[in-house]
């Protein structure tokens, strides 16, 4: 995967006999704000500002990444005090077909004790926390020539651009999951959680993509940590190791350098493959496993003719029974094939709401590409067209 950091990095080339390899990976990286956009100021306390923070995080994760996961070509969308338009910055993750966008801001409140870092994705969700961030950040593209129609307002708009990003928000949303454990654990910030926003940056981006508060500048204590030298470091090794995770498991590389001190014991292997929901013990005596808690939120409430929501969880060409990670059959799942694949879907609801709730579960339970379909007298339909029924 190949890292793009704001303002367009420089690719080295190859000798005349040896052509530089593709690379395995591509991620664009950019530093919120910038030249005449200086983001939030604090406190006040400080001379610089949300913009500079950012491009100084910016640039440490794209030194972690380059010097640590040689398969990776990273691209920021800036390196200086400059100010790209927020279509710019989409733009150039998208010309260069890279595979992770990530967008680093600094948060900010009118109560001086609120703190915490938090991550967000495009989604559906306009609790009043998630669009009072997004609304901030959003608010330099309606001074901007070219906006495409950006409306989050539009409940029209709002849809389109949140189903345009489904099929990106499997990966999204665990990046961004990986990214708050990092904080939570390695850094010992406050966990302030993953949300979902209508933010610009991520509504176009074709590709996965997360927009990363690193905490809030009008806290004293949280802006001094982002002020300093050691915090910049703590917060970009985060997301440098949120980042590895992630890459390891989509594209198969392995960090080239681990740091000093650093201890990562390998996930105990789980049993795979026993359809009966039991495991061989060392003696080979088979064990009934009890089945997962989560399997209880999934539910298959709506049959018949009803405008129903369902979880497409996966698909595969072998057709068997749909199992979890632990060998335990999943409940309420149907199967169909098209064509040669046999696709799975789970769980069914007459309410988005929960089907999104079990989309989300499916996700945190080895589904990580699990996204909502809509239905309705047994035939799948458009799911904007769905919302838009549902709505009436």
């Amino acid at each position: 995967m190949a890292v793009f950091v704001a303002c367009g990095g420089v690719l080295l080339v190859g000798s005349a006999f040896h052509p530089p390899a593709e690379p395995a990976m591509t991620v664009v990286i950019d530093a919120g704000h910038g030249g005449k956009d200086p983001g939030n100021l604090g406190t006040g306390r400080y001379r610089i500002a949300e913009k500079d923070i950012t491009l100084a995080v910016a640039k440490k994760t794209a030194a972690y990444i380059e010097e640590r996961i040689p398969g990776v070509r990273v691209i920021m969308t800036r390196t200086d005090d400059t100010y790209p338009e927020l279509s710019d910055r989409v733009r150039i993750a998208n010309e260069a077909e890279a595979d992770l966008l990530l967008s680093i801001h600094c948060d900010s409140f009118d109560k001086s004790s609120v703190t915490g870092s938090s991550t967000f994705v495009m989604g559906l969700d306009k609790s009043e926390a998630s669009l009072r961030v997004a609304a901030r950040e959003n608010a330099a593209v309606f001074n901007e020539a070219d906006t495409r129609g950006f409306d989050p307002d539009d409940p029209d708009t709002f849809i389109a651009l949140a189903l345009k990003q489904e099929i990106y928000l499997g990966r999204s949303l665990q990046l961004a999951e990986l990214i708050q454990t990092q904080f939570r654990e390695r850094v010992g910030r406050k966990d302030r959680g993953v949300r979902q926003a209508p933010y610009y940056v991520t509504a176009y981006a074709n590709m996965p993509s997360v927009l990363v508060e690193l905490g809030f500048l009008t806290n004293p204590t949280e802006e001094d940590f982002l002020h300093s030298e050691q915090g910049q470091d703590y917060m970009s090794s985060a997301l440098f190791r949120a980042f590895r995770d992630y890459a390891k498991q989509w594209f198969s590389l392995e960090a080239a350098v681990l740091e000093a001190n650093e201890s990562e014991p390998e996930p105990e292997a789980v049993a795979q493959g026993q359809p009966n929901g039991k495991a061989p013990t060392e003696d080979g005596v088979e064990t009934a496993r009890a089945t997962p808690e989560w399997h209880a939120t999934l539910s298959a409430a709506c049959d018949g003719d009803a405008l129903c929501f369902s979880v497409q969880a996966a698909s595969n060409r072998r057709g068997g029974p749909l199992m979890g990670s632990d060998g335990i059959e999943i409940p309420h799942a149907t199967k169909q094939q098209v064509g040669p694949v046999y696709k799975y879907r789970v769980g069914s609801s007459e309410s988005y709401a929960e089907a999104c709730r079990m989309r989300d579960t499916l996700r945190k339970n080895g589904f990580p590409d699990a996204f909502v379909v809509a239905f309705e007298n047994g035939k799948r339909i458009p799911l904007e067209a769905a919302l838009k029924k549902a709505r009436n």
